[in-house]
């Protein structure tokens, strides 16, 4: 297996370090991952497709050790899982060199994601290229302490604005491309967990975001092998 398709995997979901245990599934040639941010304020699904794996289910408590373990590895790697009485005790990754054992985690111990069972109707749609992309990732890494964004009609689309405050204060506004718009008033959300979620899918040159005036928006990146889902639920306004 390749070690950087592994890592992109790992990326997608720890959208840096907000995310830490998860639950990995393999079906032998999908690996996937459901989770939720500590805040609770998103979840998404990571899958990885058209791979050669063993099948499992495992958990995966501390993502961030496991990403420094893969990092010692060279680019071309071995993927097992160990077992003892038939229950998965730890991932076995090698090179040529070095193999390292991640040990695995309780099922039990990895939070609860909730299923999105009942979504509303998206009906404000905005165009993410990647010009948008850097543009976000630029404007909120100069607002490093901002820790919301909203969303507001403008001139016909949509303007999204890091520093929104009805009072004055720092900001940066972007203009964003819309195909339709029901935003009445102006909806917020996670900044950076949007910069994380954008930052690890900035190889996408093309995504739609969709914003629900029921306060939930919805986010769907697909390069190459990957497909990476997001919902945020919005925030109250700052």
């Amino acid at each position: 297996m390749n070690k950087i398709t592994l890592d992109t995997f790992i990326q997608k979901y720890n959208l840096g370090g907000n995310v830490n245990s998860v639950k990995w599934i393999s079906d032998g040639t999908t690996l996937s991952t459901r989770f939720i941010s500590g805040d609770k304020s998103m979840l998404g699904h990571v899958e990885l497709n058209k791979q050669t794996l063993p099948v499992f289910e495992v958990g995966v408590y501390d993502t961030a050790q496991l990403a420094k373990m893969l990092g010692t590895l060279s680019d071309s790697i071995d993927f097992e899982v160990n077992e003892v009485n038939g229950t998965p005790t730890n991932f076995h990754l090698s090179d040529k060199v070095l193999s390292v054992d991640y040990v695995l985690a309780a099922l039990g111990v990895i939070p609860d994601v909730p299923e999105m069972k009942s979504l509303p109707e998206f009906d404000t749609l905005v165009s993410l290229d990647s010009q948008f992309i850097n543009s976000f990732i630029k404007s909120k890494s100069a607002l490093s302490d901002v820790e919301h964004f909203t969303v507001q009609p403008s001139d016909g689309g949509v303007e999204f604005t890091i520093g929104y405050s009805d009072a004055n204060s720092n900001r940066i506004s972007l203009k964003a491309q819309s195909g339709a718009v029901a935003l009445t008033e102006p909806v917020t959300f996670n900044a950076n967990l949007f910069k994380e979620v954008l930052s690890a899918n900035k190889e996408c040159s093309k995504a739609e975001l969709q914003i629900s005036t029921n306060g939930l928006a919805h986010v769907e990146f697909k390069v190459d092998d990957f497909v990476a889902k997001y919902w945020l639920v919005a925030q109250q306004g700052k």
